[in-house]
């Protein structure tokens, strides 16, 4: 077996600090992001408590970017595993500014659907929370969205012609609209 050369792997679990927003690249990639804080609490030597919170900047791609947008609400804890990706943001002469992490998302699960408001909204319908908090995967929902965006797409958007390319290769970070 050969040797484990290097390994990227990013599992965060924390809240959402506010509903994710979706954006496009120039060549209309989707990709929603969202920001996941989370907490830790330690005692210090002199025996006090002390707590820090770190916030976590997460960019899920393409159709699954779409559905979380359509579910996601500020407060809701989730699972993100992903990879970290890092930015460079350079100024006019090429000086580097400064280099941004990002985790790029490869999985969400929602492991509370309550949120603040007790409910998710999806296509405009109101779903009750369940009781006790269960795990949702992302492939989960949009299995159960599927039929309404299908709907809405037919009766919205003209039919596309084939041939034509839809952006459904994933960008590089430096096509990020932002």
């Amino acid at each position: 077996m050969p040797a484990l050369r290097s390994y990227n792997k990013v599992i965060l679990v924390g809240n959402l600090t506010r509903d994710p927003e979706l954006r496009y690249t120039p060549n209309n990639t989707p990709v929603a992001i969202f920001t996941v804080a989370t907490n830790r609490v330690w005692v210090n030597a002199k025996g006090e408590r002390k707590e820090e919170a770190s916030f976590h900047r997460v960019n899920v791609w393409g159709k699954a970017g779409e559905t979380l947008v359509k579910i996601l609400r500020k407060g809701m804890k989730v699972l993100v595993e992903g990879i970290l990706v890092y930015r460079e943001v350079r100024d006019e002469q090429g000086k580097l500014v400064r280099r941004d992490a990002r985790i790029r998302a490869e999985s969400v699960i929602i492991l509370d659907r309550k949120g603040k408001t007790g409910e998710v909204r999806a296509e405009g319908e109101a779903t009750a929370a369940p009781e006790e908090p269960q795990g949702v995967s992302i492939d989960e929902i949009a299995e159960e969205l599927k039929g309404s965006d299908e709907k809405q797409a037919e009766e919205e958007e003209p039919k596309e012609e084939k041939g034509e390319n839809k952006g459904d290769e994933e960008p590089q970070d430096d096509e990020l609209p932002f």
